[in-house]
């Protein structure tokens, strides 16, 4: 954040020097995450990232009904069939369940947050590059991604970066 206010500044600062201003500068902007939310290659990355965890997340749910089992049969023994020792080995397995349960579904979560974290840098990478050939092209002084408080429609190249990345 403190990178970008720093190009807005040196920007602002070359636009108000007389030399500087006499020749044109050609700025422009994108918006990264409507790309990110856009791209069909981030929708297809995550259907891979959704198919990946799939045996995790049935496996979370077997242990759930496994514990839903479990604490049924408790509350529906607990003062008829088993004695007070069998009650309390049942509590403790029970509790015992319930911790491997949490812990295997932060670690997922942890997991799933970390893939999806690398699907995004490296898909921002391709944008960011993308965006590097189309300054050169277009021979651009000077590109912002996102945080612009305000943008007119003339700099804003999200919809082009958008169609080049889309068209590969």
């Amino acid at each position: 954040m403190l990178k970008h206010s720093l190009i807005v500044l040196a920007a602002i600062a070359a636009v108000m020097q007389p030399s500087i201003a006499a020749a044109e500068l050609k700025i422009g902007w994108y918006d990264a995450r409507k790309i990110l939310e856009s791209l069909p290659a981030v929708q297809k990355e995550f259907k891979k990232l959704a198919a990946e965890f799939e045996p995790k997340q049935k496996e979370l749910e077997d242990k759930r009904t496994t514990l839903r089992k479990l604490q049924e049969d408790i509350t529906k023994n607990a003062g008829t069939i088993y004695s007070e020792e069998e009650n309390r080995n049942k509590q403790l397995e029970y509790q015992s369940k319930l911790r491997e349960l949490q812990l295997l579904t932060e670690d997922t979560k942890r997991l799933a947050q970390v893939r999806e974290n690398e699907v995004v840098r490296k898909i921002q990478a391709s944008v960011d590059q993308e965006v590097m050939k189309l300054a050169e092209e277009e021979k651009y002084d000077l590109i912002l991604r996102s945080g612009v408080l305000y943008a007119g429609p003339k700099v804003n190249l999200t919809q082009k970066v958008l169609q080049r990345m889309s068209s590969k």
